[in-house]
Parts: structure tokens; sequence; C-alpha cells
């Protein structure tokens, strides 16, 4: 027994000693450390967390399904999980609260015109295509409404030198036109959708149906918008297809034409919260950001999205900081995780953050430089003064990167990887930086990292276009680098890309997407831990590295022999002078595989 007790003894001093001369010489590299977290991150425990989000919601108001959409107790529920379960592995939790607006469309809807019947997008089919939409945000109709409709002012002749995309957009566009009692029926475009129907309100109309602007393919479907959550409308909007207005425009010249409709809704303020926290170790000065929303659509318990993104976070703090204690190393950036809410409401809480977080630290630098120039008034600040500002506030804001994890398990996946350098999507219709536009610096570095894991991992990567239609937005505006990993949404999947994934071609990315059928059933698991994995190696070699885009061998090594499936090559050398803070507006709805249940405002509000 002695001998034996000394053999195991000296074979653990030459095993420790050969892990000192492998193992541990690498662990500096922010590699080594990255694939050992990504190595942690495990289907099971992903999956027992999506269990319990699901577990999290409640039904909903019409007993057909469950839900966690912010403002419900559901998304309470989740916020409860996530905090306990960050608390009881040793983090400290912060939960940011905002009065939001939550708005729900009940069940009963109906719209009619010219004594047909039309077809709601809750009641689409393969074969029976939608042909309206309720806006959110829109007022209730109180009981059935029959009233005769009436144009504005819409344009048809597209292909004019004068041709008018502003219809509804003035409230002189009413003058003339009798639309007291009636349902004012306007051509999109020119204008958010708000202002149409507020304009159309004060100028008597009961309702107001707003029909595609049909100046090309992709604006001839379904409007599905929203007036926003600061509207001050009060009559039932709806959005409905581009053929239908123009077919009940020539119909007017044979006679009147009405309208019947009904719409119920809950509209109150209630008070959600985005939930935070962050590592003790790292640098407080460069702060490395992960997050995804936490809350689902009204209609389902949203465990695709974003459940999927949710539990990825969560597992990657737990995994963090369990191999911060046991790995030799020094963690070098402190990384922050962030759950947000209201994202399908328009990416309320993201952007809350952003606007209360950076607009301080730009206001602070602001005040730093008018000081010291002797200024008074930001308004005297030159071109060149507020440049000087910019690069103050890029000093002091420790936000140095956001990674977003938005639906990262479809069942028929593709693996995204935004196209941060928009060396392949800067042509795309769904590409939020079109012309000069440039993405914050760093943004290019973050793409070639996530396919350098994909890579290393033997998988193809498609690049997805900037479409700022998720969480990111926010950080974009603000000039901080930004990346990150989608799966697909509503869109069909190639033969090409089933021939890289397998699945199903012609078949959405996820059959469910914003649906009562997104539940535990429509996670892919191979594609939630792969992701998760990717997530965990990127945002972990950020918090390893001193200088964050100092390496460049996945720009330079690794991306000749990136497999990617490539679309288009742009290349764009000039430069746009984007000011912090900014909003650069969302690709549009119509071309984008990524959408929010309230719908898009058509005109980003300034």
């Amino acid at each position: 027994m002695k001998t034996f007790n000394v053999s195991t003894k000296k074979v653990l001093v030459v095993a420790m000693s050969a892990a000192l001369l492998t193992g541990f010489a690498g662990c500096e590299d922010p590699r080594w450390v990255a694939n050992k977290v990504s190595k942690a991150m495990k289907e099971k425990n992903l999956f027992d967390h999506l269990e319990a989000l699901e577990a999290a919601a409640i039904p909903t108001p019409d007993g057909n399904s469950i839900t966690r959409a912010a403002g419900t107790d559901g998304y309470a529920n989740s916020v409860d999980y996530i905090k306990q379960t960050l608390e009881k592995h040793g983090y400290e939790v912060t939960l940011q609260e905002f009065d939001f607006r939550s708005w729900v469309e009940l069940d009963g809807t109906t719209l009619s015109v010219n004594g047909q019947q039309l077809v709601h997008v809750r009641d689409a089919t393969d074969d029976i295509p939608a042909d309206y939409a309720a806006m959110s945000y829109s007022g209730s109709s109180d009981g059935a409404i029959s009233a005769d409709i009436a144009f504005v002012t819409p344009d048809f002749d597209f292909e004019s030198p004068d041709y008018d995309d502003t219809d509804g957009c003035e409230a002189s566009d009413f003058d003339g036109v009798d639309v007291t009692g009636k349902v004012a029926v306007i051509q999109r475009g020119g204008c958010t959708f708000d202002s149409k129907v507020v304009n159309a309100e004060n100028a008597g109309a009961v309702g107001v149906i707003v029909f595609n602007q049909g100046n090309n393919d992709g604006r001839k479907s379904v409007v599905n918008g929203t007036l926003g959550s600061d509207s001050e409308a009060t009559i039932p909007a709806f959005g409905a297809r581009y053929d239908l207005g123009k077919e009940w425009y020539d119909a007017l010249e044979s006679g009147a034409i009405t309208a019947a409709l009904s719409v119920q809704t809950e509209d109150e303020i209630v008070v959600t919260e985005n939930l935070l926290a962050e590592t003790k170790a790292g640098d407080p000065d460069q702060i490395v950001m992960v997050g995804a929303h936490l809350d689902s659509v009204p209609e389902g318990p949203g465990i695709q999205d974003n459940g999927s993104g949710s539990a990825a976070i969560l597992e990657y703090a737990i995994r963090l900081k369990k191999k911060m204690k046991r790995l030799p190393v020094t963690q070098k950036n402190k990384v922050r995780f962030a759950w947000w809410a209201a994202e399908e409401a328009g990416l309320v809480g993201s952007e809350y953050y952003t606007g209360e977080v950076f607009g301080a630290y730009y206001a602070d630098a602001q005040a730093q430089i008018m000081e010291e120039l002797g200024i008074s008034d930001p308004s005297e600040l030159t071109d060149e003064q507020r440049e000087m500002v910019e690069a103050r506030y890029f000093e002091i804001n420790p936000i140095k990167m956001y990674l977003n994890f938005d639906m990262i398990a479809s069942p028929n996946y593709i693996y995204g990887v935004m196209d941060g350098d928009l060396s392949d999507t800067k042509d795309s219709p769904d590409n939020a930086y079109p012309g000069d536009f440039e993405p914050p610096e760093g943004t290019g570095h973050i793409e070639g990292l996530f396919n350098e894991f994909f890579n290393d991992n033997d998988e193809t990567t498609v690049p997805q276009a900037l479409s700022k239609r998720s969480d990111y937005s926010g950080f974009a505006d603000w000039g901080i680098a930004f990346g990150g990993l989608f799966t697909g949404a509503e869109k069909t999947k190639s033969a090409e890309e089933v021939e890289q994934f397998g699945g199903e071609v012609d078949v959405a990315y996820d059959k469910c997407y914003h649906q009562a059928c997104d539940d535990i059933n429509n996670v892919n698991n191979v594609a939630m831990e792969m992701n998760s994995r990717a997530l965990a190696y990127v945002a972990t070699f950020y918090a390893m590295s001193e200088d964050l885009y100092a390496d460049d061998k996945n720009q330079q090594d690794a991306a000749p022999e990136t497999r990617t499936l490539r679309t288009l090559a742009v290349h764009d050398d000039h430069e746009h002078e984007h000011r912090i803070g900014e909003k650069i507006k969302s690709a549009s709805r119509e071309v984008a595989d990524h959408g929010h249940f309230h719908g898009d405002f058509d005109q980003d509000r300034k």
C-alpha cells in the first residue's frame, strides 16, 4: 500500500509537470482559455434552462397558448429564474426598471371591405395568403364599426418624375377630402404610419387602413406595422396588401364602398425590467458585453425566440465563472451579461439601456470638452469640436463591444454570422448600412473570430446582413462594435444550405416563428450547443485579450480558408460621417428575416 501511494504521487508529479509544459504553457493565450470555456457548454445544461423558461410562461388571455411577453407574469417569472440562477452562482444582479406601454390585440379582430371578408395574418396559411394586420398600438373599435371608405391623396404613377409618396403625411393632405365618420384608406410611404393615422383621426376619420405602396415587389404584401408606443392615436388602424388598396380605389368609380371592422385591445402602462450582471474579475474600463432578449411574443412561450439566446448567455455566465476559478489564468476584461425586456415591442429594453447609459457618457464627454474650450452652449460646437467630443466619449465609455444572440437554435437552422465587414452583404436589401455607411470599428474583427470558431469545427457559416432588427441596434447607433449569431426565422432554406447543414429545402428556418408552437419542441439541440459554444469562445477570447482587436489571426490566416456561403462581394472604401447617437434606420421588415411582434414604424422616429 505504501509503495502504491508513492508511485501514485510520482505519476501525479509527472502528469502535472507534463501539463505545465504542454497545456498550461499556453494559458495566457486567449484562444487556449476560450476553447476551455467553449467545451464546457453542454447540451443538457442548456436544455434544462429552456425547460425552466417554458415552465415560467403563463396562459395567454384566450387560453390557447402560454406566453412570456414583456409586462406579463410569464416575463416576471423568467426574470426570477435568471436572477436566482445567477445569484446561486455568486453573481450580483441589477434590475433596470422602466415604464413600458404593453399592448395586446385580443381575439376577434375582423375586417371586410366592399362585402369581402379579409384574411387576418393570424389566420393565413400556405394556401390562403394574408390580407391585413392590425397595427400595434391601434385603438380599439369598442364594438363593430361600419362606414364608407375614403382615399386621401394616393399616387399610382410610380414612373412619373413628379411621383408623390407622402399620402396622408401632412394635415393639409386632408383639406378638401371628406373623411369625417369614414375609414380613411392611405397609401404607405413618406412618413411614419403614426403620422398618417393621427392626421386622419384629427380630420374626423373613425378608422384607417394603410395599404402597401406598390412601387416595387418588396412593397406589395401586407403592411405589418406599428404606430409606436408613444402614439396618441385612438382609432383602429390596419395595414393591408397593395393590390387590395388599388382594387378599392378603382371600384370607387362605380360608387361608395363600405368597410366593416372590429378590433379589441388591451393597452396599459406597466413596469418591466432589463436584467444585468457582470464578472467581478477583469478591467472595469474595458467591458465585453453579451446580451439576448428575454421576452417572447404574446402568442407563445418563445423558447427558440429567444429562450435559446437567453439560456446560452446564462449557461455561459455559469461556465465562465467556474473555469476562471479553476484555470491558472487572469481574466483581462470584465464581462457584462444582459437580458433585455420588450425586444418584441421594438427593441424597447435595449434601446432604453443604450440611451440611458451611453447618453450619459456622451453628455459627460461633451461637458468636459466644452469646459476645456470655454464653450457654454452645445450649439456653438463646430464639426471639429464635435469630433473631439466623440473621441472623448469613446475614451470614457468602458463598453467596448456588444455580442448579440437572438434565435440561435432554429429547427431548420443555418449558422448565420453577422457580416461585420459588409464584404458579403453590402448591397443586400436587408443591410441597414447602404452607400457610404460603415459599421463601428471592430465589428469586422468580431465576425472573423466567429468564423474562425466555426471553421475550426468544420462548419459552414452564412453571412448575415446588418439589418439592425435586433438588440445590437442601439449599440451600433452609439458607435459600439457588435456581432452575433442567428439561425434563421421565417425565410425558407435553400438547396445549397441543405447541402451544408441538412434540414428541409424550401421550408422556413423556423416554422413556429412568433407562434404558439415556439415551445421546447421547436429547438434544434445541435444548433443550440454549437452556437452556445461559439458564444463562449468569442466572448472569452475578448475577455482574455488586453488589446481587443490587436490579434488579426482570424482576419489574415483563417479568413481565406473559412467555409462561408458567399452571396455578394462589394467593397466600399468611402467613409460616412455618422454622429454618435444618431439613429440609423433599420432594414425593412419585408426584406429582413427578423421582425418584431409590433411590426415596423415604416421610418424610424428621431
